[in-house]
């Protein structure tokens, strides 16, 4: 893949084909795109992570399959494997891996390259949105605000929330809803049949903080890594489904908050109004702008320095979606399992002001 140019760095729309193929294949695959209505765009090693994530279709040959394969990238739609010739059927078996629906031969199978690529450009039904919340710093309130932007969207859209808890070392986000101990399926018994996974099956096995809330989060007591296939899947499947998903995203690199980084409509920086918190947050903001241009920053207060949010906003230089004020009695609400979310609460305004611009990045705003 280093020999391909760079793509646009701006969301890809629904017309864009990633190609991921080599020299002798590029003809004949530009020209069943156009065919199919697609614009063909290119990716270095560097950004085809993301354009894999955003394409509406992926073509790949069989080096890219062996490649991506390898890297162990996420599933995802609307993936085709094309051969100039006869291939192992092995390979095409390796490429589901991948997620790819289907594996054809050009020249000879041109026109049932056009045919699928026309048949993945069919509309789905996408109704929702997806947003990940993440602390500039340690003790920040990230998961507070998630679990406030999951119920806002239930309450506000009348609608379903998903939100997923995928901090393993964390103390749970179920405990924030006071249903730690209800049943339900977690993280470590969630399976994947053939990559696929049902939000409404979901739904029905995971813990609810409300009707209409479903919950996924770790188990505790057991030592279980999530893995990218599992978040990713989940994601689009509330997503396609109508579901607002909401992401409680750990402070890591790892390659599983990379892939939610780069699938989500919105990521969302919380820290408090200190320097400390300022600073952190610059250094966090710093790390994923390479990743996603998709940020925007709530500020909690109080500011024991004075600092304003909308300096704040500057000095880490992404966009201010809210000022949060302190909440009297926030935190005991918490601890008795409540979340405090009346309309004229400081944490549910925030929660709107997230809410609201997610759907807008999302395309699904009123």
């Amino acid at each position: 893949m280093t020999d391909h140019s760079p793509i646009p760095d701006r969301r890809l729309g629904t017309d864009q084909l990633l190609a991921l193929v080599g020299v002798e294949l590029r003809d004949d695959v530009a020209r069943c795109a156009a065919a199919a209505g697609y614009q063909v765009v290119d990716a270095t090693a560097a950004t085809a992570r993301r354009a894999w994530s955003e394409s509406a279709a992926v073509v790949v040959d069989a080096a890219a399959a062996r490649e991506l394969i390898a890297l162990g990238w996420p599933r995802r739609r609307s993936v085709l494997v094309v051969g100039p010739a006869e291939v192992d059927p092995g390979l095409w078996r390796a490429a589901l891996t991948l997620g790819a629906e289907d594996g054809l031969v050009l020249p000879a199978d041109e026109h049932a390259v056009v045919g699928a690529l026309s048949r993945y450009r069919a509309p789905r039904r996408r109704a929702g949105a997806a947003v990940a919340v993440l602390g500039g710093h340690g003790g920040a309130g990230a998961s507070v605000l998630a679990a406030a932007v999951a119920t806002r969207a239930v309450d506000d859209l009348s609608g379903s929330a998903l939100l997923l808890d995928l901090d393993e070392l964390g103390g749970g986000i179920d405990l924030i809803f006071g249903v730690e101990d209800s049943a339900g399926l977690r993280w470590p018994d969630l399976t994947l049949d053939g990559g696929a996974v049902f939000a409404d099956s979901l739904h029905a096995a995971v813990p609810h903080a409300a009707p209409g809330l479903a919950l996924l989060c770790p188990r505790r007591g057991v030592d279980h890594r999530i893995g990218v296939d599992a978040a990713v899947a989940v994601i689009e499947a509330g997503r396609d489904s109508g579901d607002v998903v909401v992401v409680d995203l750990p402070r890591a690199t790892d390659s599983v908050c990379r892939a939610v980084v780069e699938c989500v409509d919105l990521v969302v920086v919380v820290t408090t109004a200190t320097v400390r918190g300022c600073a952190a947050a610059r250094e966090t903001v710093t790390r994923w702008r390479p990743v996603t241009d998709r940020l925007g920053l709530v500020v909690r207060g109080p500011a024991p320095g004075g600092l304003t949010a909308s300096q704040i906003a500057t000095i880490v230089d992404i966009d201010l979606l809210a000022a949060l004020r302190p909440q009297r009695h926030l935190a005991v609400a918490i601890e008795s399992g409540r979340l405090p979310l009346g309309r004229r609460s400081p944490l549910g305004a925030a929660a709107d002001a997230v809410l609201d611009r997610v759907l807008d990045v999302a395309g699904l705003a009123a």
